[in-house]
């Protein structure tokens, strides 16, 4: 029957979807069911979308259930937002555990239905297997609680709860991302208990901390809790039985059929672990212990996945590590050591047995981002921290011994202690030493290339000091796939406006940035490399190749072209076809405060550059071979300015681990950053400071070092000239310095840089390579030399000779165009 509810029921729904359709915030509408959610606002509904659509494969049916949308009505959102399974995007490189909230309508059991009616999803996060994208364990957290007021609180319709023996119907909640990619959750009950569920993942397993705090006036007991992992979703997992399980101590543990895969389930303090066999789902079930009023209890949980046969092994393995119950508090701050001030850091932290530990913010106004990644080549190449804000901070610590390393980007001194953690709450005082600061002397430095959401960089940028990042907000690997819309585009971050993000006001991100890294043509594996636009303003909706239809979008927009690593295949055709709008990058994503692990390069250096093979070599070769390529498209007249960026987000090193900095002697603006990159008023370092001036004929610089200098070097035209080191001063800072300058005079055109070598106390080679200065002489040209000139044609022939059969006609035009621009040049005799 056609009723007024029924009326003003559709009304609303139009009126929301309308809403939705414009952008706006979305008005709430009465749920169809209990499984129905109010659409919320028009990122949130998207998120959901992307969330059933590519990972949770929900059909259209259960997604109409969720939404409470009509069928025309999810047919338009999904058009609009470019949401089915083939716009998914890959996945991270190496990634922690990846953790989703479940969306409902799905039941998460097979079985024993009736004993889960109108299961909430805001207590269930979906854990998805590394095997099996498409595989997932839901985790209940909390599934039930139960106190000495009977049961208090229940995530689905089964038993009355105390509240429902009231009347009292319980807030629906959601889940909140934290910027960190953990998950949080409160829930404050009618009687002022409250409980907070925190989900944090790490690269091995999902850490899980629920607290309860006693609010009520009287004592709580006999605190039980509930914490289910169902494996309805969880393929091969999914047998109505628990003889695939087992239950030790307080991990429980399924395996699938083959017994080669595990999910396990751990948390402590523990009551009791068990199986529901029809469900099928594992429990490790904690306990609190009696709370006070106003008092707070603490359980922790343990969810991973394991691949092999020595359960048993690997059961003991994370008994052995996992002792959180025991956990003492370490509090603490880092300041600066002159002033005093609170200085944001990066924070390493290892117990004796090489676990690692991550900082947390001891109050609401800190923040912390984890940062784990490890090399997929070499495993020691690691790189464990979290930044931490400009405020306090806590380390949770089962007792023993930790090697505790802070460091702020470069302009201090790293502080290293061990400490021991014992029964007592300890307090740090961590007083980093500046060694030089660049700000002052007006340069200020940045990372062109980061592959970090925007809200990681605001921490992490403040942590590494680096005044400007560029993320690569937009990221393709397919040719036919535009930056726009590519199959590594971050959703979210590329939404964002083209509006400057300023952390404070020298720390700001600019959210428009592309990359190119194409790994396929037309369907079909084939690598070509990485070309990045920096700066712009609008999406690029084009792929690569041809590549040169990117310019007149880069060149309206003011964007810089950025040349990634030169040994990709299709490196060195874009000199000759994006010309001096170009940068190259001289600190690049394969130079780390780590171990060194790409030691086979992708393309051969040639012989006159002396560097073994050519194809292998160690952390100093490669940053030679960068450079000397560098130098020869410099010699071929190609005024290449210098960038620096690190990859963070994809391999192991931290933001700004190589920067480049620009001097901008009023101040800093961004604007203005750009221009000077782009203008060459630049230096790039992995580790010492140098500058370099023109003052007439003559060229001035100083270098300054955290540490002993070990050589400085002229190169002249590409050529290496020595510059003696040994007057270098000794500060009381403990950092050495040393100016230096030379009269130049060309009869021809040239061009001269300086460049400084570090060596590390562990061994680490570190540079700093300021930008070319010329000197143009009217009317005679720089040449390259005859081997230059020969390495270059033989790159792009080879290149062409590899690609010309996948490339577009358009393609193969532009690569004989690179060519034939490097067969017109003269040699020197």
């Amino acid at each position: 029957m056609f009723t007024l509810r029924n009326m003003l029921r559709a009304i609303c729904r139009s009126l929301a979807f309308i809403a939705l359709a414009n952008g706006s915030f979305v008005l709430g509408r009465e749920p169809e069911s209990g499984q129905t959610r109010n659409i919320g606002d028009p990122a949130d509904f998207r998120h959901w979308l992307e969330n059933m659509v590519w990972y949770h494969g929900y059909s259209r049916e259960e997604i109409l259930e969720v939404t409470g949308l009509r069928s025309g009505e999810l047919e338009d959102a999904l058009k609009r937002y470019r949401i089915s399974p083939s716009t998914r995007p890959l996945a991270e490189v190496d990634p922690p555990i990846f953790v989703l909230p479940y969306p409902g309508g799905r039941h998460p059991r097979i079985g024993f239905l009736d004993g889960a009616i109108e299961p909430q999803r805001e207590t269930k996060l979906s854990i998805f297997t590394p095997w099996d994208p498409a595989s997932y364990v839901v985790l209940d957290a909390p599934e039930a609680l139960w106190s000495n007021l009977g049961l208090t609180y229940l995530a689905h319709t089964h038993i009355d709860t105390v509240w429902d023996k009231q009347g009292i119907r319980l807030k629906q909640l959601e889940w909140l991302r934290m910027p960190d990619g953990s998950y949080f959750l409160r829930r404050e009950l009618p009687n002022k208990i409250v409980y907070e569920l925190l989900a944090i993942p790490h690269r091995d397993h999902l850490a899980i901390r629920m607290s309860l705090t006693n609010g009520t006036s009287e004592v709580l007991s006999d605190l039980r809790v509930q914490m289910c992992a169902m494996l309805k979703g969880c393929r091969d997992f999914d047998q109505q039985t628990n003889d695939n399980k087992i239950f030790r101590g307080s991990l429980a543990a399924c395996r699938n059929s083959a017994g080669n895969r595990w999910v396990i389930l751990g948390f402590e303090p523990n009551h009791r672990t068990w199986g529901n066999a029809p469900c099928p789902c594992l429990h490790s079930d904690p306990i609190f212990p009696e709370l006070a009023p106003g008092q707070t209890g603490t359980v922790h949980g343990w969810l991973s996945f394991y691949q092999g046969t020595e359960i048993d092994k690997e059961l003991a393995k994370i008994e052995k590590r996992w002792n959180a119950v025991d956990e003492q508090l370490v509090l603490g701050r880092v300041v600066d050591d002159e002033t005093g001030e609170p200085i944001a850091s990066r924070m390493y932290v290892q117990s004796d047995s090489g676990e690692w530990y991550f900082a947390e913010g001891a109050g609401p106004e800190g923040r912390t981002i984890r940062y784990e990644k490890q090399n997929w080549i070499r495993p020691e190449s690691n790189e464990f921290h979290t930044s931490v804000s400009a405020h306090p901070f806590t380390l949770r610590l089962p007792p023993g011994n930790y090697m505790v390393t802070v460091e702020r980007g470069k302009e201090y001194f790293p502080w290293t202690k061990t400490i021991r953690v014992g029964s007592q709450i300890q307090e740090l005082e961590i007083r980093l030493k500046r060694w030089v600061d660049m700000a002052a002397l007006g340069w200020y430095s940045g990372d062109t290339h980061v592959h970090t959401t925007v809200e990681r960089l605001k921490v992490a940028i403040e942590a590494e000091d680096v005044n400007v990042a560029l993320p690569m907000v937009y990221w393709t690997t397919r040719n036919d796939r535009t930056a726009e819309f590519g199959d590594r585009t971050d959703p979210d971050d590329a939404r964002l406006p083209s509006a400057l993000i300023a952390v404070d006001g020298t720390h700001v991100i600019w959210p428009k940035n592309t990359e190119w890294e194409i790994f396929s043509l037309d369907g079909k594996s084939h690598t070509l490399g990485a070309l990045f636009a920096l700066n712009h303003q609008t999406p690029f909706g084009m792929g690569i190749p041809p590549v040169k239809q990117v310019i007149e979008q880069a060149d309206r927009e003011g964007a810089i072209l950025d040349l990634d690593k030169h040994d990709w295949p299709f490196a060195l055709v874009l000199p000759p076809l994006l010309g001096n709008r170009l940068t190259y990058e001289l600190a690049n994503n394969h130079m780390w405060r780590t171990e060194f692990a790409f030691s086979k390069w992708t393309t051969s250096a040639p012989d006159w550059m002396g560097l073994g093979d050519g194809l292998v070599g160690g952390e100093k070769e490669w940053m030679e071979y960068v450079h000397r390529t560098y130098w020869t498209l410099l010699n071929c007249g190609y005024r290449l300015q210098p960038s620096a960026g690190t990859a963070s987000g994809v391999h192991p090193v931290p933001v700004g681990y190589g920067r480049v900095y620009v001097h901008l002697p009023h101040g800093f603006h961004y604007r203005d950053w750009v221009e000077g990159l782009r203008q060459g008023r630049s230096f790039v370092t992995t580790g010492p400071m140098v500058r370099l001036e023109q003052e007439g004929d003559w060229l001035r610089g100083s270098v300054q070092a955290d540490g002993p200098i070990d050589s400085l070097e002229w190169i002249v035209n590409g050529k290496v000239q020595l510059q003696d080191v040994t007057q270098q001063e000794r500060r009381p800072n403990g950092s050495s310095s040393i100016e230096f300058g030379r009269r130049v005079r060309f009869e021809s055109t040239s061009w001269v840089a300086v460049r400084v070598w570090q060596k590390s106390e562990t061994g680490r080679w570190r540079f700093a390579h300021t930008a070319p200065i010329w000197f143009d002489v009217s009317g005679k040209p720089l040449v390259p030399s005859e081997q230059e000139r020969a390495y270059l044609m033989d790159r792009v022939e080879g290149e062409l000779k590899r690609s010309r059969e996948v490339l577009s006609a358009d393609g193969v035009l532009e690569y004989e165009e690179a060519l034939e621009a490097y067969r017109r040049l003269v040699p020197e005799k």
